[in-house]
């Protein structure tokens, strides 16, 4: 596969300082061909500190695609299973124990930065919390994670997914039938988070894969992107040169008061 990318971080209208971070990585492997990485967080605007928080994350992701990732193409199987030589072989090689290693250390990883974020607000006396939104492409298939409300779409010239489910308090209204998504555009509440790296008590990321097919493009992007934009809208955008530019710009004269950021992955 080959991979295009637009990137752009914007401080947006009001913000004194940008607790958006992100990251895209690229490597070649023997066993995967190309592989392609990347990492949006949101530090929360609430929040003390957010861009640390924000820019913690993606360090310590960075590092594992750096240092861990590549063990993992590499390791051997450590399971107990009742399969022939060849079926344990055959096993190893799949990407669905490959996803199972990623899943497991990615999980590791959230669950570490949230207790070590929390451990340094504690020790300086305010809270700091972060969201995050990941995808790995493997082949001829993609490997996601996301906690919080920053998303993962998927678009191609047909349609747009969300693959992403927010984890927030008017999506958990929303899930539960008590709201529309006309009113929690509105709502007061919507930017209340109900998980967050660095400020929930137990983290819960919510992992999804799926096929890569080509002319599809893959938007990861803070709530400052999404909030004010239509699904027809970001479809249009997503495949323009300088796109998440331009979507930014959309926005903020929407009156988007939050920081503003996206990578857009085409195949």
């Amino acid at each position: 596969m080959k991979y295009s990318v637009d990137v752009n971080s914007d401080i947006g209208n009001r913000k004194k300082v940008n607790q958006d971070a992100l990251l895209v990585k690229h490597a070649r492997t023997e066993k995967m061909g190309k592989v392609c990485f990347a990492c949006l967080c949101d530090g929360m605007g609430g929040l003390s500190q957010g861009e640390v928080a924000s820019a913690a994350f993606i360090n310590r992701m960075g590092q594992w695609f750096q240092n861990e990732f590549p063990s993992i193409l590499s390791r051997e199987a450590e399971v107990s299973i009742n399969a022939e030589t060849e079926e344990l072989a055959a096993y190893r090689n799949s990407k669905n124990y490959i996803y199972g290693l990623i899943q497991n250390e990615w999980e590791m990883i959230s669950r570490q930065m949230n207790e070590g974020l929390k451990q340094y607000g504690r020790e300086r006396g305010f809270q700091l919390g972060t969201t995050a939104a990941a995808i790995i492409f493997l082949g001829d298939e993609f490997f996601a994670m996301s906690v919080g409300d920053s998303r993962i779409y998927k678009i191609n010239r047909k349609e747009i997914i969300q693959i992403s489910h927010d984890h927030s308090y008017v999506q958990q209204q929303i899930d539960m039938g008590r709201m529309t998504p006309q009113e929690a555009a509105v709502s007061s509440q919507k930017n209340i988070l109900l998980q967050c790296i660095g400020a929930s008590d137990n983290v819960y990321p919510e992992f999804y894969k799926g096929p890569l097919e080509k002319r599809t493009s893959f938007l990861l992007c803070s709530d400052g992107l999404w909030r004010l934009l239509l699904n027809d809208e970001i479809k249009e955008y997503v495949s323009k040169k300088d796109g998440i530019k331009k979507m930014t710009e959309l926005v903020k004269a929407r009156g988007e008061s939050d920081n503003i950021s996206g990578i857009v992955i085409g195949i």
